[in-house]
């Protein structure tokens, strides 16, 4: 196969990339990223076996027609994904996600390419204690998200009679040659190891809410293009629904200290629930990864630091 990555060098697609499974059924991997968060390191080091096309730049600009027609699925994992900094811009996150997206989407209805499109969790913001894919009372508050809802509405649109998954992913643990420090789990993980107090949203210690090992995200969109799973639906990904409280267990079980300040933040909420995997389930995923173990691995690449004294 041949296949195409958007935003391959981020935190997901770095993991993606290095996927064994993947590389085994693949004979040339396409890159297409604009390396806006300069994550060169990304690059170092990839396995041998397979082939490597780095396109640098913006997607809308890197990807023609008669690069869709070559390849046999594309992976789009591109955009800004900081749901915090999406407030204060707002603008600038839609003019780039959902203008790639629809370029993108656009390309692979045109050409029948089979498009794998990345959404998330975020985008829940009903008051059930349980949630699944139908629905319908969304109404997020970060403009990353409600930009997610609407790239989500145009694949489904555009690609309704063409091969087409999107998955709506839980916040990612996990360690990766691209991985960032800018959502829960990791950016715990980081003011723990350097002896900052853990800055938790008032509204969130005891919130139930969905996370997702890397390593189950990657397993779930190599297997979706290798046996070609197009559902042409949402699906959910999540490995487990836990608290920050879990969260901070699990930190602390390493044996760093876990001193929290309460914040607040223009995007928390009070929203506490389930997120169900019933539909995955039926696909034939399986999420199997460990929260505890993840913590584990990436405290253990920062076990160098040292807390400051005085």
């Amino acid at each position: 196969m041949k296949i195409i990555v958007t935003g391959a060098l981020g935190h997901i697609g770095s993991k993606l990339i290095r996927d064994p499974i993947l590389i085994e059924a693949c004979n040339e991997i396409v890159i297409i990223d604009n390396l806006s968060t300069q994550k060169f390191g990304s690059l170092f080091n990839l396995p041998s076996g397979v082939k490597y096309t780095l396109y640098q730049g913006d997607v809308a600009q890197e990807f023609p027609v008669a690069l869709s027609e070559s390849v046999d699925a594309v992976i789009h994992l591109a955009g800004i994904t900081d749901p915090l900094a999406s407030v204060s811009d707002p603008n600038s996150l839609f003019d780039n996600n959902l203008r790639i997206t629809k370029h993108i989407a656009d390309i692979c209805a045109a050409t029948g390419t089979p498009l794998v499109f990345v959404s998330t969790t975020s985008v829940y913001t009903s008051t059930d204690a349980n949630v699944d894919e139908t629905c319908t009372d969304l109404a997020p508050t970060s403009p990353y998200a409600l930009c997610k809802l609407e790239e989500e509405a145009y694949v489904l649109d555009v690609l309704r009679d063409a091969d087409s998954a999107i998955f709506r992913l839980g916040t990612i643990f996990g360690v990766s040659p691209g991985m960032r420090f800018h959502t829960a789990v990791n950016n715990f993980c980081w003011q723990a190891a350097c002896g900052q107090p853990i800055e938790v949203w008032s509204t969130a210690m005891d919130q139930l809410r969905p996370y997702l090992a890397l390593s189950d995200a990657t397993a779930a969109l190599t297997r979706t293009v290798l046996e070609h799973i197009y559902p042409g639906e949402i699906v959910n990904a999540v490995t487990c629904d836990a608290t920050v409280r879990d969260v901070l267990a699990a930190i602390s079980g390493f044996g760093c200290p876990t001193n929290v300040c309460l914040v607040d933040s223009a995007v928390m909420n009070t929203l506490s629930f389930r997120t169900s995997t019933e539909k995955a389930a039926n696909l034939g995923f399986v999420f199997q990864g460990d929260l505890q173990s993840d913590v584990f691995d990436t405290l253990n690449l920062l076990r160098g630091l040292s807390a400051p004294v005085g």
